[in-house]
């Protein structure tokens, strides 16, 4: 597919369109509860008006749609947040997110936050145990307690290297995308 890239401020509009695609069940799943689209503008508004507070990390398809998004909020404690559309999902596109805004919350000493997960959520549960991430079972449902390792010279590296192939893969598919639309 692509690689994970870190989403520009000016783009943060397409989160809107990506939340607002979701099928019912995914949307569930994201937020926790049945959303309406007028709920999603509204945090979608506060999103990109506090946008250093919110990071996105994506995965577009070759139309340059996000067809996967993470969301790092960076309010009073860090949260994270995961959605794919439902064509795109089971091929990995989930763990490959997690990985990469782990990696960026590693690297930029956001180690402490939380993560609602549905106890119906299976990938996302299993995708916290992948990432040593623990789970606390509250009144039915899930609650993550993140506490992840400080970055080692490693991580850095990692970063870097992810950063840096997620520009030249964007660039790319801006440039194929553009040939196509002459």
């Amino acid at each position: 597919m692509s690689a994970v890239r870190r989403v520009l401020v000016s783009e943060y509009p397409k989160y809107r369109t990506h939340l607002k695609s979701l099928d019912a069940d995914s949307k569930y799943l994201r937020f926790g509860h049945h959303v309406q689209d007028e709920v999603i503008d509204q945090l979608c508004d506060q999103f990109e008006a506090d946008a250093d507070k919110n990071i996105l990390f994506c995965v577009e398809n070759d139309n340059l749609d996000f067809v996967a998004v993470g969301h790092i909020a960076l309010q009073d404690e860090m949260e994270l947040a995961f959605s794919v559309l439902k064509e795109y999902q089971g091929q990995g596109l989930g763990n490959q997110l997690f990985r990469r805004v782990i990696q960026w919350c590693r690297t930029h000493n956001q180690l402490k936050g939380n993560m609602v997960c549905l106890s119906s959520n299976k990938v996302i549960r299993h995708l916290c145990s992948k990432y040593g991430i623990h789970m606390v079972n509250d009144q039915g449902e899930t609650l993550a307690s993140i506490e992840l390792d400080h970055p080692d010279i490693t991580t850095y590296f990692t970063e870097a290297a992810d950063s840096n192939l997620a520009v030249m893969d964007y660039m790319g598919k801006r440039f194929i995308h553009k040939l196509k639309q002459r």
